[in-house]
């Protein structure tokens, strides 16, 4: 029986949470039992588009509205939701929840946990629930018999606040604004708070508005996404819990005072708390009865220049705009060219040619391709007689284009006593050399440290690739001492990247803020795998501001001929 013809027998109507929240259990038990990851991946991407949608999916399934309009949502699993709405059940679910063991069901209640990893956990521990899985955890037995990886994989997992990156949070952000604006009746509504700040971690929406009628627009907001939980409301501010787990903050502002409401909801509390204390006109301006209609306006009331939101985290910004030294911050448009993209000759989805084009397209002058190197098997690393050929292949291919230069480059394996994973003799063919650490991430924080000193005493090493090796909300990084590695990059004439992909944001904006301090250049990469990839830049340019780089420090805002001569050593 096709989706279309099941007869609605589920009168309850579902929230978008509650939907989602099926298709990414099911998602958990095909993950458990080896299913075909692509397949895997579809249920929870369709879960997360369908959390961040301010429609209600119920209604829409119930009015007969087609939801392969929405991306990630196709046939197959629009008729599973729709199999869901009328039926309040998915019977795939349910045959395979009947069949499982409980701790596997319990499991798959938790979409952060990795099935298969976690149970592997509980063979090894000897337990079998998630309670006393959380109380292994507390009691520090996860981290001491499995490692702080895992550790990290079953805090994440288990924990109950809803956290997110700044890439996810996109796509909601702009659902709610939508929402607040068409169906709200709200003059005006910005995203403020961390993530206005481009906080790399979110835990929390929030949003300026304008309006009059708060109490009317919150019941509106009830509906978001088929239901949401009004938590605490004023006349001002009102804070609600949406049904995909997100905390929504509503901040009302009248427009003659917008630009002093955008000051206090963007934040941090550390930035406005040191503005009160820098000058009695901060709160002139908050009770006057004149007009602030902009942040500059206020700024300047104060005797301050503007501060943009990525520096407003109460370290030296309020003192550096008193004496308008603030840093004019780099932008996306600022960049020339990506230093660190990947092929199919190693990982990439594209070939060395596509990842030209779409380079080009970008309006780059020249693109890096930096391959793994033969160490990382699993990534199809290079051989060297493999990394020779591509040598020679970007030389032709360099004769024949026009308008963009590639650059010959590698992602270097930083090997654990610190060599580098191709000989020097092919080393020194290269424009360049990302280089980085994928193995041994147990290492103690000296040996850590140790081996990347190491690493940049070779001549042919360039630019430290994801410095910690951290995937947010998935790992930590591995431990080193950060002002020693800068030290050494300094004094070697070697570099940092700042990787942009989103669970990356390596370097964090506190450790690239020392490099900047200590005059070390970084480059902004999207260490791409895909031509799609390199829409990641963005991530990377706000980690840049948040640590205070402009234009004239970022390694890939030069042109090749003078990057070159940067790089050479």
């Amino acid at each position: 029986m096709c989706a279309d013809n099941i007869p609605t027998n589920s009168s309850r109507h579902l929230s978008n949470g509650a939907i989602a929240a099926e298709l990414m259990a099911l998602a958990q038990f095909l993950a458990a039992s080896g299913a075909n990851k692509f397949k895997v991946k579809a249920y929870r991407r369709a879960a997360r588009t369908i959390r961040g949608l301010g429609e209600s999916i119920d209604e829409l399934v119930r009015n007969d509205v087609d939801l392969t309009q929405f991306p990630g949502i196709g046939g197959a699993i629009s008729g599973a939701i729709q199999e869901i709405v009328r039926t309040g059940t998915l019977r795939q679910l349910a045959t395979i929840r009947a069949q499982a063991a409980p701790e596997l069901s319990e499991i798959a209640q938790h979409p952060g946990l990795d099935p298969r990893r976690v149970l592997r956990i509980y063979k090894k521990l000897g337990i079998s629930s998630t309670a006393a899985l959380k109380e292994k955890l507390l009691g520090g037995e996860i981290g001491a018999k499995l490692g702080a990886r895992m550790e990290q994989h079953v805090r994440q997992g288990l924990q109950e606040e809803h956290e997110m990156l700044q890439y996810e949070a996109e796509t909601i952000v702009a659902a709610i604004k939508a929402f607040l604006i068409q169906q709200c009746g709200i003059r005006k509504a910005e995203p403020v708070g961390d993530y206005r700040r481009r906080v790399e971690i979110i835990r929390e929406l929030s949003f300026l508005v304008e309006t009059d009628n708060l109490a009317g627009v919150l019941s509106q907001v009830a509906r978001y996404g088929g239901k949401a939980d009004i938590l605490t409301a004023t006349e001002t501010t009102a804070v609600t819990q949406l049904s995909s787990g997100t905390v929504l903050r509503l901040t009302a502002s009248p427009a003659k005072k917008w630009g002093i409401g955008l000051i206090l909801s963007t934040g941090s509390e550390e930035h406005v708390r040191q503005l009160r204390e820098y000058s009695p006109d901060w709160e002139k301006a908050v009770r006057s009865a004149e007009s602030f209609v902009t942040e500059k306006s206020v700024y300047r009331h104060m005797g301050l220049s503007f501060i943009p939101p990525e520096l407003r985290e109460g370290r030296d910004e309020i003192a550096l705009a008193a004496q308008n030294r603030l840093p004019t911050l780099v932008l996306p448009e600022d960049i020339r060219g990506e230093l660190h993209a990947h092929s199919t000759s190693s990982d990439g989805a594209n070939s060395i040619e596509e990842m030209v084009s779409a380079a080009r397209e970008r309006g780059y002058d020249y693109i890096g391709i930096s391959d793994h190197s033969q160490t990382l098997k699993i990534a199809h690393g290079l051989s060297e007689q493999d990394l020779w050929n591509q040598i020679r292949f970007i030389d032709k291919l360099n004769n024949r284009l026009n308008g963009i230069r590639v650059l010959k480059s590698a992602e270097v394996d930083i090997l654990v006593d610190g060599s580098l994973d191709y000989p020097d003799d092919l080393l020194k063919e290269l424009d360049y050399t990302v280089c980085s650490i994928h193995s041994r991430f147990g290492l103690g924080k000296a040996d850590q440290t140790n081996r990347i000193l190491r690493a940049m005493d070779n001549r042919y090493f360039n630019i430290l690739g994801h410095a910690t090796g951290r995937l947010l909300l998935k790992r930590p990084g591995y431990e080193i001492d950060v002002e020693r590695v800068v030290e050494h990059a300094q004094l070697n004439g070697c570099y940092f990247e700042i990787n942009s992909s989103p669970d990356r944001l390596d370097l964090s904006a506190s450790d690239a803020r020392l490099a900047r301090e200590a005059g070390v250049k970084v480059a902004i990469t999207t260490d791409a795998h895909s031509t799609r990839e390199f829409a990641y830049l963005t991530f990377g340019v706000d980690q840049a501001r948040r640590a205070g780089f402009g234009k004239t420090s970022i390694l890939n805002c030069f042109s090749w001929p003078e990057l070159e001569r940067i790089l050479k050593r």
